[in-house]
């Protein structure tokens, strides 16, 4: 047959010289197709919005981009109907060190809502082991809605809300039919503490939303009101391993006062699981059947209760086999009222001076109990529960190597008292960042300049967009845009995208009214990458086009680091969170509030997006935290200034105003 075909396209292409010259053009376009195109990268600072879409940004996020959340943010965020794909999910990731968001009236601190093939992960900060640290009013994080095939690790939640990870829709038991399905939910590597319920995962009213290859692995849940993790409605392919839960229950409430509860209509394979303290059970059951418990540790609670509810499979089992029932404070270890499931009960070890077993089932021919010895059981510690670090003690046995979380230190010892993280890393632009000197007289945008940020340099992917252009010629000139970063960085290289247009381009480092040239760049090489390697600090960086538009640039990429340390302790301030503070827009005054740490004896003065000083008062003794600026009597036109703080002990801050009509 191929022997055929190939001899039919012959015969076609020697007598068909279009069909050859569009056979030609589909291998072309077939063989230049880049299968695995260059990725996109995306920040989300403090001044965006509650709500992030596909309308956010020009062009939406999609599989294998990355969004970057700054670690400036503290407001809430609820993503909505984003999508990535199965093999390169959206990544969001935080960035630039720990995200504390603190939102004690937003129902969700992190909630993605409607969003499929999302990994969300706190690994951008080498000085923490949790990039993100979340607290609101309700739930810290949610795949909420019709979410599904989400990821989540990395991430501690720790607030007095309802929530720690919630993950369902409520149907209130009367779901569409099919029921909809969550895939490929898998949450690791998380810190839950100090909420009601540790992790919902799941309606609790069966049927409800189906979930289907689900795992949670090495989190850490301690101190709950009620359940550690309750999940319902897992109808396939279930895992809960290596969790540490801790005292739960605290709020005694009915019978929500365990550590783990199997809810109705679900399977799971539990195993390798530390479970410590709770005023009721460590394990409730009332799973549909395939439900396994293994190698787990059960300590200070009632032991293990087993039901069935509305959905049961009596030919799948359940299994509770190898596990250590240590100091358990009840009538018996293990309660069963399962008289439909065969239930296997064996080779488990318990050291309380109670009966190990009660059938309370009412039928006598569905347990199967073996082997189930009476003895003495170690104790498991942790390294340093004082500091969180629940990996275990160094005495701890070795049959109990394989429980429980990883743990360790959530910050790390060289970060811990703000030392510099010198580690050069991208710092990642967006359009927010670009202050436009000469606003409205451009052909293309400063904006280009930073829509391609996630090309690698290394790989040497080059950029494509246009050119920053600015007017038609120099009668407006020179022309200067520069870009706020948000806090002071070390520079360790500036690159430049050049498309050859044989003119310069100024690169400057310092503040408005004050810049130093860093270097010029010739824009002499087309398509070419300009690796310019420095050492300097700012906060600022400048372009500036003084001799020709043909400075041809269509990307630039920075590479540094921040110059105090990333971590953020929680009750206290580095100099760099010092901050001044005005409002916006303003008309005829400005009120303009400073840290109180920063009153004393200094200055204040007004630039326009040019450089030029408009105003300077100095303020000697001054001890109030607020300022007034008259601008009446200041001729100044609508449009963006910078006012700027400076003592003379050399701090300066900047800050942006509007003022209006």
């Amino acid at each position: 047959m191929m022997l055929f075909s190939l001899s039919f396209l012959q015969l076609l292409l020697k007598f068909n010289k279009r069909f050859y010259a569009l056979i030609s053009v589909l291998v072309i376009l077939v063989a230049s197709t880049d299968l695995s195109a260059s990725t996109k990268k995306y920040l989300v600072e403090e001044s965006f919005g509650y709500y992030i879409d596909a309308n956010t940004w020009a062009v939406a996020p999609t599989g294998g981009d990355t969004v970057f959340i700054s670690s400036d943010r503290t407001k809430a965020l609820k993503i909505r109907n984003l999508k990535g794909s199965k093999e390169t999910p959206i990544v969001f990731i935080n960035f630039g060190g720990q995200v504390r968001i603190d939102s004690p009236t937003a129902w969700g601190a992190l909630t993605f809502e409607n969003c499929s093939y999302i990994k969300v992960t706190g690994t951008g900060d080498e000085s923490c082991k949790y990039g993100f640290l979340l607290s609101a009013n309700t739930c810290g994080l949610g795949f909420t809605e019709l979410s599904t095939d989400c990821e989540a690790e990395f991430i501690k939640i720790s607030h007095e809300g309802f929530m720690g990870i919630c993950v369902k829709k409520d149907y209130d038991g009367n779901p569409p039919s099919p029921a909809p399905v969550f895939s490929n939910l898998v949450i690791h590597d998380c810190f839950v503490e100090n909420v009601t319920e540790g992790m919902y995962l799941g309606e609790t009213k069966s049927p409800g939303m189906e979930f289907k290859h689900v795992k949670v692995y090495n989190n850490i849940v301690r101190n709950t009101g009620r359940e550690s993790i309750q999940i319902a409605n897992m109808v396939e392919d279930v895992e809960i391993h290596n969790n540490t839960l801790l005292n739960a229950g605290m709020d005694n409430v009915g019978s929500q006062r365990s550590l783990l509860q199997i809810g109705d209509n679900s399977v799971a394979n539990v195993y390798n699981n530390i479970l410590i303290g709770a005023p009721a059970h460590g394990i409730i059951n009332m799973g549909k059947g395939n439900n396994v418990f293994t190698n787990n540790y059960i300590s200070n609670c009632k032991g293990m209760f087993i039901d069935n509810r509305l959905f049961t499979d009596v030919n799948q089992p359940i299994v509770v086999s190898g596990n250590y029932f240590k100091d358990n404070t009840h009538s018996e270890i293990i309660e069963s009222m399962n008289e439909l499931n065969v239930v296997v009960i064996n080779n488990n070890k318990w050291n309380s001076l109670i009966p190990f077993f009660l059938n309370n089932s009412g039928s006598k021919s569905n347990h199967i109990f073996a082997n189930n010895i009476h003895t003495a059981i170690d104790e498991i510690g942790f390294t340093n529960e004082q500091e969180n670090d629940y990996s275990l003690a160094e005495s701890t046995p070795v049959k109990y190597l394989l429980l429980g979380a990883p743990g360790g230190p959530e910050y790390f010892e060289d970060k811990k008292n703000n030392s510099k993280n010198t580690k050069s890393a991208q710092i990642i632009l967006s359009s927010e960042m670009i202050i436009d000197e000469k606003e409205g007289i451009n052909i293309y945008s400063a904006d280009y300049l930073v829509d391609e940020q996630g090309l690698s340099l290394d790989k040497n992917e080059h950029a494509s967009s246009e050119i920053w252009k600015p007017y038609y010629n120099m009668d407006y000139g020179p022309y200067h845009i520069y870009f706020d970063l948000g806090r002071q960085y070390q520079l360790t290289e500036i690159a430049l995208h050049d498309m050859q247009g044989i003119a310069d381009m100024e690169v400057s480092i310092g503040e408005p009214g004050d810049w130093q040239e860093v270097f010029t760049e010739p824009c002499d090489e087309y398509k070419s990458w300009k690796r310019h390697s420095v050492n300097v600090s700012s906060r600022y960086v400048r372009l500036t086009i003084d001799e020709s538009l043909s400075a041809a640039i269509n990307e630039i990429v920075l590479f540094g680091y921040k110059e105090s340390g990333n971590l953020k302790s929680a009750d206290a301030e580095t100099e760099e969170d010092k901050t001044l503070k005005c409002q916006n827009p303003v008309s005829k005054s400005l009120k303009v509030s400073i840290d109180e740490d920063l009153v004393g004896e200094y200055n204040l003065e007004i630039f326009d997006l040019n450089g030029q000083m408009l105003f300077t008062q100095e303020y000697s003794d001054y001890s109030s935290s607020e300022i007034n600026i008259n601008l009446s009597n200041m001729d100044l036109k609508k449009g963006m200034y910078i006012i700027r703080y400076r003592n003379d002990a050399g701090i300066t801050r900047s800050t942006k105003f509007i003022k209006q009509s």
